[in-house]
């Protein structure tokens, strides 16, 4: 009777140590990027849609930055229709960026210019995509604000004057493993 009851009481440990492990593991797995960008429909919802016509130089514009998910964000210029991501029409076009927390630059430059091969597109939008980032961005508080200025009017989007924003989406590509447009990416 005492060692069945010895064996019983082993066993239950033995099965709660492996349910524990599951259930860390589980937590970890859902976790991932891969997880949710794969499974779980908003992954890809866009963080931030400002409005900035680009097509103006000295236009400038403040984004906070909030986001639910840790992982690499694509900044592009949304231009309505889907015809300028079917020409993959390129020009001109540069937007000086800062990242800023707690009244500190974190990190600050200029964006890519527009490439025929970095285009995004969604349901009835084109998007160029400038610049891939982290967040949480390295070095940086929860209180990220980015700021953006255009440096050299986007000509090439002359047509669509005062209808471009600003639009930050996560970037990540579950098919593999990372982020889609590494050669954007800024440190």
């Amino acid at each position: 009777m005492l060692v069945h009851s010895a064996l019983k009481g082993s066993v239950v440990k033995k099965l709660i140590v492996i349910m524990a492990l599951l259930a860390v593991g589980s937590i970890y797995f859902y976790n991932t990027n891969w997880f949710q960008s794969s499974f779980i429909g908003s992954f890809y919802d866009p963080i931030a849609e400002v409005p900035l016509d680009v097509t103006m130089k000295g236009e400038r514009i403040s984004i906070p930055l909030k986001y639910e998910y840790e992982t690499c964000y694509d900044l592009g210029v949304k231009v309505p229709g889907r015809e300028l991501f079917v020409s993959r029409k390129t020009g001109k076009g540069l937007l000086k960026y800062k990242f800023v927390s707690d009244w500190n630059v974190v990190a600050e430059g200029i964006t890519h210019p527009t490439n025929s091969r970095r285009w995004d597109v969604g349901d009835e939008m084109s998007v160029p995509l400038l610049l891939v980032f982290d967040l949480p961005f390295p070095g940086a508080a929860n209180n990220l604000m980015l700021e953006l200025e255009v440096v050299e009017a986007f000509s090439y989007l002359e047509e669509y004057k005062g209808q471009t924003s600003i639009i930050i989406s996560p970037n990540y590509e579950p098919k593999v493993g990372k982020c889609y447009n590494e050669n954007l990416r800024i440190e």
